[in-house]
This record gives structure tokens, C-alpha cells and sequence, in this order.
């Protein structure tokens, strides 16, 4: 790629211009990405305005010199970057050719290569869409995790495949380059799962060393081992399991590295087509919204500016739609309010072992086969806010005045359709909470 001087040369610098560390910037006229260097430490920086490419240690934009971070040497030696832009693929062939290596080298059906592919592309758009896609991957054997995590790490967006993860270890990582994290741990506790989803909106932060902050909104993929329960990942998620299979990764480490400076070079010319795509002539669905899923949005996203991919993956994506609403019928966090319902107007308490006995007859009645525990349920009212006590045969949820207002709220909140009781005052609407809550 080119180097232009105008761009890069010391004597347009003025004293007091700014010295901006970035991974990464998106101008209403070009964008700033990443790339490697001959120092797997420093990486250089490219500049791309639709037209052409400028690589440098350090880029000036608007009165501001622009460099890259330098990296730890342990995130240097497994993060593959571009070393250059290949713009001489489409991507729908890309697409095409990245779907057929999963198939080549590790037997994965046609239908699920695609899915893979599509949450690869997924990760090089991580930072524009609202929520990053979540890959959820179940099996019984972790060599096919670590086959599957070492091909999709040569293609994803600055990719670093991980286990023992915990908060304390991931606050220590350099989140603001943005890395899409290949999580291998089957063991990983319900509460850090919780905590990944929580923070994969625009805008939630994460508290970090020293009165820090950090946006984890990142690409994850993360193997669970056999499958879990469903409330192992509470929110929307691209699930797949992975047959199972005799074969293995037929590529040593010189054939990944080479397959992944083809990949990435590739993906980075997609990232930055799109980009400009967008900003010139705005974001058009084609009639297709996906409205009922947040997850299928985020997905369209990365084809919507190629009509070949369109066609491939609207079935799929039709198919999210309608599964998130067969995964609503059967999530515990809601049903668990179905069951409170009629009691929370006619009872005084339920105990939790009677909530645990409703909840699962209502989810074997849907074809749910998982069966909850009367640990589980508590942990889910507990994390809904309910207040419950202890009497003299176990834990109860007493249907006071905040119990109450709070099976109202929620119901509302998750738009569950059921019936007012009449004489309610909570059931009346939420401005009659509101005034309740503000006295």
C-alpha cells in the first residue's frame, strides 16, 4: 500500500498538535484500522478515504498525530493483524471460500460453515453494530473447539482464543483494541456469563483498576462443552453444535499463519468497502428488518450491501427470528413471571419449591426438556430483585406491596401478554405505577 507524504511527514506538524493512541478511528471521510509491522509490538496504522491506502507508524488527520498502541509482547505474538489491503476478491466469493475451509478441514455441514462464516464477518463490524453477535458453540470433545477456535481465529477481527477466564483476568486485558474473544471454557460460572451479556450493549461499562472504566462490547465465541442448560446464556446468541467427528486441523502454525494473512488482508478490504458503503449511501434492509431480533439484525448488517449474501442467509436469519421466539416461550427469566401472576393477586406467598414445580410443568407443557432446580429458581427471582424469606419449610416469596408492584413492572417491561385483574390497582397501567413509586 502506498505511503503518501502529505499525510505522514513530520513537517506538517505544528507544536501544538494532539498525540491520539488509537486502534482505531472512523472519520466522516475515511477510516484508521490496524496492520502489522515488522515489530509485532508496534503495528502500523492505515489511513483509507474509499480510493486509496496510506500505511504509516503515525497518521495526521485534523491537527492530530494518530499512532498505534504498542502491544503487550504475549498480545503481539498471538494477535494476527493485516499486513496489507486485498481488494481483489468479492465478497460474496469470500464468503464462499471461507465457508468451503470449514467444510474441507473440519467436516462441518454446509448450513453451519455458513452460520460461521456469517458471525466471522460479524466480528470485523464488532464496533458499528449496537450488539455484537455471540457465538455459543456445544460438543462433547474440546480438540474440535480447539480446531475450530485456531481456523476461525486466522479470519476474525483481531482475535485472542482464551480459557480460565474470570473478571479480574479480563479487566486486565487491552479491551480497547477491540479483540474478538475465542473463550474455550466449558466450566465458565453462570455469573460470568451473565456478566459477558450484560455488558455487550453500546454504552454499559465494565469497572476496571483504579477507578476505571472499560466497554467490553467485543465479538465472543465461547464453547460451552456439552449443552447447557438454557439459562447458561441469558439473552439472544448464535447457537451451534459441532458434530461430531474423526478429523482433525490438517494445518501446522506455517499454514495458519499464511492462511490468516490471506484472510485478514481480505476481511480488512470488507470492513473498510463497508464502511464507505454506508457512509455513502446510508443502510437499506430491502424490505427485511428482523425487528423481533436483535441478533439477526446485527447479522443482516454484514451482508446488506451485497445481495448475493442476501439471498444465501435470509433463511437462516428467518429461521433466528422465529427461534428467539420459541427460546422466549421457554426462558425461565419469563416464565417465572407467568407463574407469579395469578398468585401474586390471589396469595398472600408461594414458596419457592411450589414457583420451581409451576415453572417446569409450564416448560415441559412447551416442549422445554430441561428441568430446574429449586436452586435455580432462586437465583433467577434473586436476579429478577424479589425479596424472599425463610419460614419454617423453606423459602417463601411474599406477595407484598413491593413483590407485588415488581411482578407488575417486570411483566411490563418484557411486554408478556397476560390478562388484568380487575380491581388491580398495578394492573391499571404503568402510570399508576410510576405515581405509586414516586410518592
Amino acid at each position: 500500500m502506498p505511503a503518501d507524504g502529505r499525510q505522514t511527514s513530520e513537517g506538517n506538524s505544528r507544536k501544538d498538535d494532539a498525540d491520539v493512541v488509537t486502534a482505531g478511528q472512523i472519520f466522516s471521510d475515511g477510516v484508521i484500522e490496524l496492520v502489522s509491522s515488522a515489530d509485532l509490538c508496534r503495528p502500523n496504522l492505515v489511513f483509507w478515504d474509499g480510493y486509496r491506502a496510506i500505511v504509516a507508524p503515525r497518521i495526521r488527520r485534523g491537527g492530530v498525530w494518530y499512532r498505534a498502541p504498542q502491544l503487550c509482547p504475549s498480545i503481539g505474538r498471538i494477535m494476527r493483524l493485516p499486513d496489507h489491503l486485498d481488494q481483489g476478491e468479492s465478497v460474496v466469493q469470500l464468503f464462499a471460500d471461507v465457508s468451503a475451509l470449514f467444510q474441507e478441514y473440519l467436516a462441518l455441514p454446509r448450513e453451519l460453515a455458513q452460520q460461521v462464516t456469517l458471525w466471522m464477518t460479524s466480528t470485523w463490524l464488532a464496533d458499528v453494530v449496537p450488539s455484537p453477535p455471540v457465538l455459543l458453540i456445544s460438543g462433547p470433545h474440546m480438540g474440535r473447539a480447539v480446531d475450530l477456535f485456531q481456523l476461525v481465529g486466522c479470519g476474525s477481527r483481531r482475535a485472542l482464543s482464551l480459557t480460565g477466564i474470570n473478571r479480574a483476568a479480563l479487566v486486565g486485558l487491552p479491551m480497547d483494541l477491540r479483540p474478538s474473544l475465542l473463550i474455550n471454557q466449558p466450566d465458565l460460572p453462570q455469573g460470568m456469563s451473565r456478566l459477558l451479556r450484560a455488558c455487550n450493549h453500546r454504552g454499559v461499562n465494565v469497572p476496571g483498576k483504579s477507578g476505571t472504566v472499560q466497554d467490553w462490547v467485543v465479538s465472543k465465541a465461547i464453547f460451552t462443552g456439552m449443552a447447557p442448560s438454557p439459562g447458561a446464556w441469558d439473552g439472544e446468541a448464535l447457537w451451534i453444535s459441532l458434530p461430531s467427528a474423526e478429523t482433525h486441523l490438517p494445518l501446522d502454525q506455517l499454514a495458519l499463519a499464511r492462511l490468516a494473512q490471506d484472510l485478514q488482508a481480505k476481511f480488512l478490504a470488507f470492513r473498510l468497502d463497508w464502511l464507505y458503503k454506508t457512509r455513502e449511501g446510508g443502510i437499506s434492509d430491502g424490505g427485511l428488518s428482523f425487528a423481533e431480533s436483535e441478533l439477526a439484525q446485527s447479522l443482516f448488517a454484514c451482508v446488506r450491501h451485497e445481495p448475493g449474501l442476501i439471498e444465501i442467509v435470509t433463511p437462516f436469519l428467518s429461521g433466528l427470528v422465529e427461534d428467539v421466539k420459541v427460546r422466549r416461550d421457554l426462558d425461565p427469566n419469563l416464565v417465572v413471571l407467568e407463574v407469579l401472576w395469578e398468585p401474586a393477586h390471589q396469595l398472600p406467598e408461594l414458596s419457592v419449591q411450589k414457583i420451581t414445580e409451576y415453572l417446569n410443568l409450564k416448560v415441559r407443557i412447551r416442549g422445554g426438556p430441561y428441568e430446574y432446580s429449586a436452586e435455580e429458581v432462586g437465583w433467577i427471582l434473586k436476579g429478577h430483585g424479589f425479596d424472599r424469606r425463610r419460614n419454617g419449610s423453606g423459602k417463601v416469596l411474599r406477595f407484598s406491596g413491593d413483590n407485588t408492584r415488581l411482578v407488575h413492572r417486570l411483566v411490563r417491561r418484557f411486554g408478556l401478554d397476560l390478562p388484568e385483574v380487575p380491581g388491580c390497582a398495578d394492573c391499571a397501567g404503568p402510570n399508576t405505577i410510576v405515581a405509586q413509586e414516586s410518592m
